[in-house]
């Protein structure tokens, strides 16, 4: 805007600065925080509206920093194109109202996300959209289930099941999936850089960027990943129903992205270590991990994961009065009913992710009260198995 001698304090204080001139550009990312973008005229805004030109006019539809995270997040997944919303469930919802359809039928896995299920089973049954379950480990259980569902409209999975941290079949799941022409989501949020699902035959990846991505329990942000057609469609139900991220949280996930690859494996390592040690305590009634040969998915993660099997691990203290005095009893790591944070904390998934579910079907999946989740952060190993034996042994 040219400078107006003439103008008003008044004037001068509410006017927006010019940029100023620079031949060079910044390092790092800038955070750009305006919600509505200057635009020269009607023709230029046809041209946004209709894809001919680039740029931005309303943040919820797009912004400069949600455009570099989406791009990062694409190029990591092998993915043609992303979107970035306010939490990973916006992702996932976001996902799930562009393909769901009144009469369609989901098919979901068993031991999703608390959430994720309350969502399909919970909310959209609502508005007539049914689901069924079937065993992500298990990729013939997905063809019946599928025979059985000519009305199905999307499969969604997890790489990794939270808590019991079960593995998807992600190859074999993929091709059932292709061959009955529905769309896959798989949620990849435990396990980063630990596989590529596109690559093995997933649809859309979604991550929850609150956790493993960002890093350090600061943002909340969700994303997903695929086919450029589709994530057009998802982009346009996201910013219809206001599911998309804010800038300064895209801006830290970004930041937190960089440091991914040392995390996933410095973590990795350490809860290969501490799973090997809660294992044959003698306070424990089972592990779960997938890097261990007793995880009844050892192979098939085994095969299809490289680097490590993640920073997270679940154990069983036996009831919830002593999971409660294992969690009271922890001097340093901390009850944070979330995960990914580069500190260690620790969870209880029967009153905090899965709560209110039905506990019977828990207690057949083994999701128990005594069921006690590690995110494994930075610490060293040590000081980690340290405080998690005095606790097991106040308990």
């Amino acid at each position: 805007m040219p400078h107006d001698a003439s103008a008003s304090d008044a004037t001068r204080c509410a006017r927006a600065p010019e940029s100023p001139r620079s031949i060079s550009e910044p390092l790092a990312p800038p955070i750009q925080l305006s919600s509505v973008y200057r635009i020269a005229g009607l023709d230029e805004v046809d041209a946004l509206f209709e894809g001919r030109a680039d740029g931005f006019f309303y943040a919820r539809d797009g912004h400069p920093n949600a455009a570099q995270l989406a791009d990062k997040l694409a190029k990591l997944e092998r993915a043609e194109a992303g979107v970035v919303c306010a939490s990973g469930m916006g992702a996932i919802a976001a996902s799930v109202l562009t393909l769901a359809e009144q009469g369609g039928r989901i098919l979901v896995s068993e031991e999703l996300y608390g959430k994720t299920t309350t969502l399909i089973a919970r909310e959209l049954a609502r508005f007539g959209v049914t689901h069924d379950l079937f065993d992500p480990s298990k990729p013939e259980t997905l063809r019946r289930a599928l025979a059985d569902a000519p009305d199905a409209r999307l499969v969604v999975a997890e790489t990794l099941s939270n808590p019991l941290l079960r593995v998807c079949d992600l190859e074999g799941i993929g091709a059932v999936a292709r061959e009955a022409d529905v769309p896959l989501l798989i949620d990849h949020t435990f396990a980063p850089l630990l596989c590529k699902p596109i690559a093995m035959g997933t649809t859309l990846v979604v991550h929850s960027l609150t956790k493993l991505i960002g890093g350090h329990a600061d943002v909340t942000l969700g994303a997903v990943v695929g086919p450029r057609e589709l994530i057009d469609r998802i982009h346009a139900v996201a910013s219809t129903f206001g599911q998309t991220g804010s800038a300064f949280d895209c801006w830290l996930a970004m930041r937190g992205a960089v440091t991914l690859p040392l995390r996933v494996e410095r973590t990795s390592r350490t809860a290969l270590e501490l799973a090997r040690r809660l294992e044959v305590h003698p306070k424990v009634l089972r592990t779960s991990y997938p890097g261990l040969p007793s995880h009844p998915d050892h192979t098939l993660a085994k095969r299809q994961f490289s680097g490590g099997f993640g920073a997270m691990i679940s154990f069983d203290a036996g009831g919830r009065e002593q999971a409660d005095r294992i969690i009271r009893g922890l001097r340093a790591i901390p009850f944070a009913p979330s995960l990914g944070d580069a500190q260690t904390t620790v969870s209880h998934p029967c009153t905090t992710s899965h709560r209110g579910q039905d506990p019977a079907v828990l207690g057949r999946l083994g999701v128990t009260p005594g069921l006690i989740r590690v995110s494994v952060g930075l610490e060293d190993v040590e000081d980690l198995w340290e405080d998690l034996a005095q606790a097991l042994e106040f308990a």
